[in-house]
């Protein structure tokens, strides 16, 4: 049951891998040569900058998630508590240590985002896409 929802999130994921790649493709296309092994070609650019932006996020959100932002996070709460204008900003104030502590407890009670994996699932694909296609433009010329 659970897999099942995760369905729509790779099918709007993979939609917008194709716009990525498609807008690519046809900027690549205004600008560069013409032919099959070009088209070959910019297919190939377009799935592997999907590839790599999807990839990069993934990486990125499996990164926060294991708490190595914490550091950047406490700093912008710190700087939100100081330049806020409530009279009661310096009396709740938390330090470093529980501030990472209640982030922990409250990651461990929601739990990890499936979003990563359909990012870095997604990625993947395109990168496989990329090279298929690469390899198929190194044949064609």
């Amino acid at each position: 049951m659970k897999e099942k929802r995760r369905w729509p999130a790779y099918l709007g994921a993979a939609a917008l891998a194709l716009i990525i790649a498609l807008l690519c493709i046809s900027f690549e296309a205004e600008n560069g040569g013409t032919g099959s092994a070009h088209l070959v070609q910019y297919i190939s650019d377009g799935f592997f900058l999907s590839a790599v932006l999807y990839l990069g996020f993934g990486i990125l959100t499996w990164i926060a998630e294991a708490g190595n932002f914490y550091g950047i996070q406490f700093l912008g709460y710190t700087l939100l508590r100081l330049f806020s204008f409530r009279k009661e900003r310096f009396a709740d104030r938390k330090d470093y240590f529980t501030y990472c502590t209640e982030k922990q407890a409250k990651q461990k009670e929601t739990g990890g985002s499936a979003a990563k994996w359909v990012m870095l699932h997604i990625g993947l694909v395109c990168l496989a896409l990329s090279g298929i296609f690469a390899a198929v433009f190194y044949r064609m010329a």
